[in-house]
């Protein structure tokens, strides 16, 4: 009989327990959430309105994971907004319970608005000087290439003509410069294979070796 009881008022407290935690859930998800709310959407003027109206930052959430509004915000001018009210509000809450760090007063954010507006202008500043140097090194090695393929192209070299006609293309030459270029490559392959340019040019290399052996010949003369 004693044990019956006993099992009995057990499972009575257990059971008064559970109610218990059950109307604790309850009334902790009936607690306002506007201010998480607002927060975590990234709404920074909503959370300014409802500071300002008298809701507590400090206040923890269970939908939130009973963390405080701040806690859940995601964008800096949210943050801000927190700290803001801080500043204008530094013995209406418990800001240290509310993790809201040190307030934040308008000319302070606007100087560090202006900070960040001078580091974004110097950073512009330096990617447009670095721009500039990088044009002119490219102008000056198209320059270079440029006078290249023209010296290759009045020559006879077809290794050096197309190294140069090469270099050209990948440094943006002149269209015109080197379309000149690869018809006098064209034009110098086609005498290195061509039968007849193969043959006029061994009847010009051996005249102008019987016209020199002839000028030694006059020149040792009496």
């Amino acid at each position: 009989m004693l044990a019956a009881e006993a099992e009995e008022a057990e499972a009575d407290a257990e059971a008064e327990a559970e109610a218990e935690l059950a109307r604790a859930e309850a009334e902790a998800a009936d607690l306002p959430s506007e201010l998480h709310e607002a927060a975590e959407a990234g709404d920074a003027g909503r959370v300014q309105v409802l500071l300002e109206g008298g809701a507590d930052p400090a206040l923890r959430h269970v939908r939130y994971g009973f963390r405080v509004p701040y806690d859940v915000a995601k964008t800096r001018e949210v943050r801000n907004a927190f700290r803001k009210a801080r500043a204008e509000l530094p013995e209406r809450w418990d800001w240290a319970a509310a993790h809201v760090p040190q307030g934040l007063t308008e000319q302070e954010e606007a100087d560090r608005e202006e900070r960040e507006r001078a580091k974004a202008r110097e950073k512009k500043k330096k990617a447009e000087k670095a721009r500039k140097e990088r044009r002119k090194q490219e102008e000056a090695e198209r320059a270079a290439a440029a006078a290249l393929l023209v010296e290759a192209t009045a020559g006879a070299d077809l290794a050096a003509l197309s190294a140069s006609i090469e270099k050209a293309q990948g440094v943006g030459c002149d269209g015109a410069e080197l379309e000149r270029a690869r018809e006098r490559l064209a034009a110098l392959q086609f005498e290195a294979t061509d039968p007849a340019a193969i043959a006029r040019r061994e009847r010009e290399k051996r005249a102008a070796a019987a016209e020199a052996r002839l000028n030694r010949l006059t020149g040792g003369a009496p």
